[in-house]
């Protein structure tokens, strides 16, 4: 008796070592038979494809997985579309829906986490959709007085649109914040490179999520993750109380770093042996247009000579900054910084008043500021003969 007692307990143990998944996620496609599908893992800097299986004929498929902590997964079909899960311990998710444009088509039970996202994406694409439409509509109207009052309509409904978004992350931040999916909309996307949250302007909700998920998941690489973010955060605050050292010796100079109208983002620092005009101000004003003119002029006439602009616009509404560049032909370094007014870069310039100025050396020493006209005319070729 003794040693059946024995071997029963030794094959228990043999069976609970061999169990190495404790989630397990199924799925039911309309159309999808016969396709393939990958579970492709979310990590903080990284995606990796860790399984792969054939749907069957009945659109039918399933993965088993273990998993410690919640963690981000993609379930990315054959089409190139995916559905975003977030699979906890001892969960049995299970996603429904249609092939074609899954992405819109599909349902999550099992996971009440996995549902958030699915809001989360929801709200985005309905966001991102009106504000392509108003963008097309803008562009589509004649370069003529008469239509500008349309303009600024289609301007204003797009600038509505992005702060309905903003105040909708905002919101589900404080309703979800114990949720991980908190975490994932803290870093949603509403145009390229361009987060949906601003890192100063909205550092309490970022604060709320990093407290929320270091009480219940301290161990999590997300919680890690924020946790170094909320850190280069405040460095970054920091630095703005060091405004008195620009004006120091080579190489103090802060660096701007901000996307152009392509979205690619362009250092400051990176101008290498060129006179730089570094400008801040607005483009979209109507009495901005002397200013371009005059900046054009100034361009137009040292550009061969080594001399490059590098404009801050602190635009609020990026749609009117882009026509502005377009109608202009405005081909100088032009970024835009989301945060307008309220600008980190021109906080950490120590820019009190705008439209302003520095000229920057081949040295990276400030020689001159806030010159305008035949005095930024003067300078320029002052510093030229030298």
């Amino acid at each position: 008796m003794r040693k059946i007692l024995l071997l029963g307990l030794f094959v228990v143990l043999i069976v609970a070592c061999g169990k190495d998944t404790n989630v397990e996620i199924t799925g039911s496609i309309k159309d999808a038979g016969k396709t393939k599908v990958y579970l492709e893992q979310i990590d903080v800097s990284s995606r990796k494809v860790i399984d792969s299986t054939k749907i069957n004929k009945n659109g039918e498929f399933s993965f088993g997985i273990n998993v410690d902590l919640p963690t981000f997964y993609t379930l990315k079909f054959a089409n190139n579309e995916q559905v975003t899960i977030i699979a906890s311990p001892d969960e049995k998710i299970e996603v429904s829906g249609t092939y074609n444009d899954i992405k819109n088509n599909y349902w999550v039970d099992g996971s009440e986490n996995s549902l958030w996202i699915k809001l989360l994406n929801f709200q985005l694409d309905r966001t991102l959709t009106l504000t392509d439409s108003l963008r097309k509509s803008y562009q589509a109207l004649p370069q003529e007085p008469a239509y500008d009052k349309q303009r600024e309509e289609y301007a204003k409904a797009w600038e509505e649109a992005i702060n309905k978004q903003i105040n909708f992350t905002r919101d589900f931040i404080i309703k979800h914040a114990t949720s991980p999916a908190s975490y994932y909309a803290l870093y949603q996307k509403i145009d390229g490179n361009i987060g949906i949250m601003d890192e100063i302007e909205d550092l309490h909700y970022y604060k709320v999520v990093a407290s929320s998920l270091t009480a219940l998941y301290p161990e999590s690489q997300y919680t890690k993750a924020i946790m170094n973010h909320l850190k280069k955060i405040s460095q970054a605050i920091q630095n703005q109380h060091l405004v008195n050292m620009i004006n120091n010796t080579e190489g103090s100079l802060p660096d701007i770093k901000l996307p152009n109208v392509e979205g690619k983002e362009v250092s400051l620092l990176s101008l290498k042996n060129k006179l730089v005009v570094l400008d801040f101000g607005l483009i979209t004003a109507k009495e901005s247009q002397v200013y371009i003119k005059e900046m054009k002029a100034i361009y137009d006439k040292f550009k061969k000579q080594g001399v490059e602009i590098y404009m801050v616009c602190l635009d609020k509404n990026r749609l009117l900054w882009e026509e502005v560049i377009k109608q202009n032909k405005i081909d100088w370094i032009c970024v835009w910084d989301e945060g307008g007014l309220q600008s980190r870069a021109a906080a950490t310039w120590n820019v009190k008043d705008i439209p302003a100025n520095f000229i920057i050396n081949q040295k990276k020493e400030i020689v001159g500021k806030n010159l305008y006209g035949d005095r930024l005319e003067d300078r320029l070729n002052t510093l030229l003969k030298k």
